[in-house]
């Protein structure tokens, strides 16, 4: 009686299906373990999504927050027991301090990530691990791995949004970095963090007509007679929130300082703010003013 009863039970198509479990996975990903225990066929629609976002923190760090909204944060020895959904990381965070006998292996294993923020020291000995990746779109690294002679391909084929963190060794010239960012053939949005936003030339990225936003963080910078400051696409970002939240809620849910960046040079474009304005605080509506 209950077999005849549950096989005439209503159900939705299966693509139909597929997709409200997949867009409550997206939505909530911490309900993704109990999601799969629903049936087989819902554990293989989104196991996958549960290894979207992948954390890899400093083991002493005490940020918690990927654990609040269900995303992994695993130990070097993990790239083991998750080998066959590594295919599926799309966003992918190492954080400095990361076991470094691992750090290959989870580079050559995460081959379709499209965003990549590698806070980790770019040595020559580790940037060919990186150099292999070929659908980065969103990029977070070091300077360093601007500074050869030639731009590392493919990993620069391919990327939109490139953030460049603060400069480790002062000594070094990065007389390279800027040249080669001219190179990067799909850049449009390209962020600094200090010194960087002294050591490259505003004239340059200025020409650069490739570039729909430039961003600096820093309260600080030295913007006086910079030519930024008469650039439509110019905006300076103090950092207001986490940047390990901000860079989880862009890979989460699309909402992080890019999204925050382009609504504001659209809602001056429109004229819904001063056109002289150019600092925002991430996190604060557009008119915030710091100290308010």
């Amino acid at each position: 009686m209950s077999s005849e009863f549950a096989l005439n039970e209503p159900r939705l198509p299966p693509e139909l299906e597929h997709k409200v479990f997949q867009t409550v996975a997206l939505a909530r990903p911490r309900w993704i373990p109990a999601l799969m225990l629903v049936a087989r066929r819902v554990k293989v629609w989104v196991e996958p999504l549960l290894y979207r976002v992948v954390f890899l923190k400093n083991p002493t760090s005490a940020f918690q927050e990927p654990d609040k909204i269900g995303i992994p944060t695993l130990a070097g020895d993990a790239v083991e027991q998750i080998s066959h959904n590594l295919q599926n990381v799309r966003h992918l965070l190492i954080d400095d301090g990361f076991v470094r006998d691992k750090l290959r292996n989870w580079l050559l294993g995460c081959t379709g990530v499209t965003n990549l923020c590698a806070l980790f020291a770019c040595t020559p000995n580790i940037l060919p691990s990186i150099s292999g990746f070929t659908n980065i779109k969103y990029l977070t690294i070091e300077p360093r791995a601007l500074c050869g002679a030639t731009l590392p391909v493919p990993l620069f084929l391919t990327v939109t949004h490139l953030e460049l963190l603060d400069y480790p060794n002062e000594g070094e010239s990065v007389d390279r970095v800027f040249p080669n960012v001219s190179l990067i053939p799909r850049l449009t949005h390209i962020a600094l963090n200090s010194p960087m936003d002294k050591l490259l030339l505003h004239a340059g990225l200025c020409a650069n007509a490739q570039l729909q936003c430039i961003i600096i963080f820093s309260s600080e910078a030295s913007l006086n007679r910079s030519p930024l400051l008469g650039d439509s696409r110019f905006v300076c970002i103090d950092d207001g929130a986490s940047y390990y939240a901000d860079w989880l809620r862009g890979a989460v849910f699309g909402k992080d300082y890019w999204s925050f960046a382009d609504d504001f040079l659209a809602a001056r474009r429109a004229g819904a703010i001063d056109r002289s304005r150019y600092h925002i605080v991430n996190g604060k509506d557009f008119h915030f003013v710091k100290g308010d």
